[in-house]
């Protein structure tokens, strides 16, 4: 027997059931709000995360999935879908005035080598969105207000807190370095990445998964913000509780990619105080990407959602929210022929959901079944019924049975419906 690889999934039943019902429902609310759905390939550039996410990050240094093609090119499976959206904004120019802002989202495979845990995978899917063109307080609290949204959306608001944090740059970014430096000189059994980072960009080494959990006190960057950033910040915060969501400053908050820059927050969920806390979503402000990749100077903000840690979330918490898909109506052909088909096509079109005996053409088989199947009504066609075109159409909650003229295909798909909200 083949196994799937390590940190995969198969999905299937009622978790593909979920999973349906949860992308349907981020969708509409994204829809609502003017996003537009983009694709991007599964396999880019190595080059793109690369100078994207950051040679130092830990999807760039240690997960990525890398591969040479037959011309010697190198080719990585996605890790995250940022670079790939801002790398289809630059080449196909739609950054130009007229077309801003612009608001994207994305659906899709994303695959990253690390040690599967719970809702953690090698191969998973996440969910985002991108807006391009507006560097202020409105883009910043829509991206927030849409994250909680969908949570909403999924009765998981309750017990959602968004932590908050503002990235220090420009003039103010080599104090606060420096700061940072002299503290994580304080510790002299950092990891061996931390030691390269504190090198190379010090600011990687607190969301380190190491020792990430030492750095209890590190220099605040509130501490060292310009002005104009304190009071975006506070604005955000105002706003953000006068919105009624829970929020909490988190000065450690740096998310484990190397293009944000200015806002970030992460979506934290715990059922009750004595949980770990979950992040759910994850995102902020990248204004200097777009440019990184070969664009004009163009601000974005977005954030992604892994959807099999909602998943397991929404399995343990709310294994109810989505209903169960019913069968409407299951045909028993006694014999089959293409007027059988034509007549269950015929009902399929009409918005029933509609099923039948596929390995047997016998009354007890086809009765087990449709109640193994849990249909909601029998159809029993011989070929006297089809002669006829008059069948016998049996309920199976109530054993209720009434012949019907199978010419009036809305007349019963009336029926069934009314039948089953009796």
């Amino acid at each position: 027997m083949i196994n799937k690889p390590r940190g995969t999934s198969d999905v299937y039943g009622r978790r593909m059931e979920v999973l349906d019902g949860v992308i349907g429902r981020v969708k509409t609310i994204l829809h609502q709000a003017n996003y537009q759905e983009i694709m991007t390939p599964i396999f880019e550039s190595k080059e793109l995360f690369v100078r994207g996410v950051g040679e130092t990050s830990d999807v760039v240094s240690k997960e990525m999935y890398e591969f040479n093609d037959k011309k010697n090119r190198v080719f990585v499976l996605r890790p995250e879908g940022t670079a790939g959206v801002v790398r289809a904004v630059v080449e196909d120019k739609m950054y130009v005035l007229n077309n801003l802002p612009l608001k994207f989202f994305y659906v899709g495979s994303m695959f990253r080598y690390e040690r599967p845990q719970a809702g953690r995978y090698r191969q998973f899917n996440q969910l985002g969105i991108e807006t391009f063109g507006a560097d202020n307080l409105n883009q910043d609290v829509e991206v927030i207000s849409l994250a909680m949204e969908i949570l909403t959306s999924l009765t998981l608001e309750q017990n959602a807190v968004i932590y908050l944090n503002y990235l220090v740059s420009g003039e103010e970014k080599k104090p606060y370095l420096a700061a940072l430096v002299q503290y994580l000189s304080t510790f002299d059994d950092l990891c061996d990445d931390c030691q390269v980072r504190i090198q190379k960009n010090p600011m990687r080494t607190l969301d380190c998964k190491i020792d990430g959990y030492k750095f209890t006190n590190p220099p605040s960057m509130g501490d060292y913000l310009s002005v104009q950033d304190q009071m975006r910040m506070k604005e955000l915060v105002e706003c953000l509780t006068a919105l009624n969501y829970q929020v909490k400053l988190d000065p450690s908050l740096v998310r484990g990619l190397d293009y944000y820059t200015g806002m970030v927050f992460e979506i934290k969920y715990a059922a009750d105080k004595s949980q770990e806390s979950l992040t759910l979503i994850g995102g902020g402000r990248y204004n200097n990407l777009v440019q990184q990749l070969g664009g004009p100077s163009v601000p974005a903000a977005g954030f992604g959602l892994g959807i099999e840690r909602l998943l397991n979330l929404l399995g343990e918490e709310k294994p109810d929210l989505f209903t169960r898909r019913e069968l409407d109506l299951y045909v028993i052909a006694l014999e089959f022929n293409a007027q059988v088909m034509q007549l269950i096509s015929t009902l399929r079109a009409s918005g029933l959901v509609v099923d039948f005996s596929l390995l047997n053409n016998t009354l007890k088989t086809g009765f087990n079944q449709a109640k193994k199947l849990q249909a909601k009504e029998v159809l029993i066609l011989g070929s006297q019924e089809l002669t006829s075109m008059r069948a016998k159409l049996k309920n199976q909650v109530t054993g209720k049975e009434q012949v019907i003229d199978l010419n009036q295909i809305e007349i019963i798909k009336t029926m069934i419906r009314e039948q089953n909200n009796d």
